[in-house]
């Protein structure tokens, strides 16, 4: 699960010198909310959809509506856009960006690989991964959620073995720790063409706490 597999690749870009108003036909003509801001080919900051409806000139309040609407028709990218920008490589994990993206608060970063702009990467790109990552892309599958987990390996072991020996297949696998609070473990797995009922029969008679399954249709 890298950047590289699930970011857009070669996206559209401004220059400094970009009208706002161009800034927001092109946003608006291409369903998009980022703008990557170029100087040649170089990285030079990047702009959103809620910037530039934000953007007013600094002198707004003593000026009249026809000076306003002048000089917002002459604002450029160049004067509202961010320019310390965050980005990442495409090698880095889709976990990492997740990570980075929500340390610094940011819904889109640029992707760039020796210098150079390859892609960019948004907050919804990375929930498409890992809603594939989790399996929830896969029709007539079967989400169980095992309450209160036990911390050893083999209990992992014993619900793939059970599964398997119903001759069902499994989409997904995920461990979550601390959930809702510290100490607490739960194993979240799909599976597919398998008879669920008698799966959760026998995962119950293990002693297992089965506290959900959900199915996508």
């Amino acid at each position: 699960m890298f950047v590289k597999y699930w970011m857009k690749s070669n996206p559209i870009t401004v220059s400094a010198d970009t009208l706002v108003i161009d800034a927001k036909k092109l946003m608006r003509n291409h369903k998009i909310r980022r703008l990557p801001v170029m100087k040649g080919d170089q990285l030079v900051g990047i702009v959103t959809l809620s910037g530039l409806r934000e953007a007013q000139p600094s002198k707004a309040t003593s000026l009249s509506i026809h000076e306003l609407n002048y000089l917002l028709a002459k604002m450029t990218v160049g004067e509202i856009m961010t320019r310390e920008v965050i980005t990442c490589p495409p090698d880095m994990t889709m976990e990492k960006a997740a990570l980075q993206g929500t340390r610094h608060r940011v819904g889109a970063m640029p992707v760039v690989e020796a210098g150079k702009l390859i892609g960019i990467i948004t907050e919804s790109d990375i929930y498409r991964a890992f809603l594939h990552m989790l399996g929830a892309t896969h029709k007539e599958s079967t989400r169980i959620t095992l309450d209160n987990f036990p911390q050893e390996q083999d209990d992992i072991i014993k619900v793939i073995e059970t599964l398997d020996g119903l001759k069902g297949i499994l989409v997904s696998l995920t461990l979550v720790d601390d959930i809702p609070i510290e100490g607490r473990r739960e194993l979240v797995f799909r599976v597919k063409n398998v008879d669920v009922g008698e799966l959760v029969a026998q995962l119950k008679a293990y002693g297992y706490v089965v506290s959900n399954v959900s199915k996508i249709d």
